[in-house]
């Protein structure tokens, strides 16, 4: 159920996250979604390489994603016209628990990658409240540059990351193609017992 495509573009979208280089004030990210993005870069990247004692790294960079992605918005968005279908409580576990995957599956990846050229682009308004902000990585392996594209939700707290397209391809949009079939069998019950068997598997196994 969970696609090949998906993992790849999890693996480049998120990884590139954690690896940029300048960090700015928290201050300037609250209104300034590129300096926002920069400085969650930054942040995240000290996070994963430092000493970390007897805390797991998904444990470590949590508290940090949780305030740079909208999982709020990612898991409706994910879940597309099937959400709505929901009841209160359904959507508050499908919430936690979808959080929990992408946190999991985004941490098994960070250690030991390693670390790529970022150039930022230009922010790009879509919307009063929404930002587009294209990023090209490379790295000195050898292999080709690719373009990452992260869209951001502005809320009163701040900037936060809604999507991330790498090379074009949605990450929230592939995984709403695979949730629509699991919805439309079996509604929100089957969406929990998906979430909760990939959970329950090695986070290895999640790639």
């Amino acid at each position: 159920m969970f696609t090949d495509l998906f993992h790849r573009i999890l693996k480049s979208a998120l990884v590139p996250l954690v690896l940029g280089s300048v960090g700015l004030s928290n201050a300037a990210s609250v209104d300034d979604p590129a300096a926002m993005l920069r400085s969650s870069t930054d942040e995240v990247l000290s996070i994963a390489y430092s000493g970390h004692g007897n805390e797991t790294l998904v444990a470590r960079v949590r508290p940090l994603l949780e305030k740079t992605f909208a999982f709020d918005v990612v898991t409706r968005q994910a879940m597309g016209p099937g959400w709505r279908q929901f009841s209160a409580a359904d959507q508050k576990r499908v919430t936690e628990l979808f959080t929990e995957l992408v946190i999991r599956t985004y941490s098994s990846r960070v250690v030991g990658t390693q670390r790529p050229k970022i150039t930022y682009g230009a922010p790009v308004e879509l919307a009063p409240d929404r930002r587009e902000i294209p990023t090209r990585v490379s790295n000195s392996s050898g292999t080709e540059p690719f373009a990452v594209v992260y869209r951001l939700i502005k809320f009163p707290a701040g900037w936060r990351i809604y999507d991330v397209l790498i090379e074009g391809v949605s990450f929230v949009a592939n995984y709403r193609a695979q949730f629509d079939e699991i919805i439309q069998n079996g509604g929100a019950p089957a969406v929990i017992r998906t979430l909760e068997t990939k959970l329950a598997a090695p986070a290895d196994s999640h790639s």
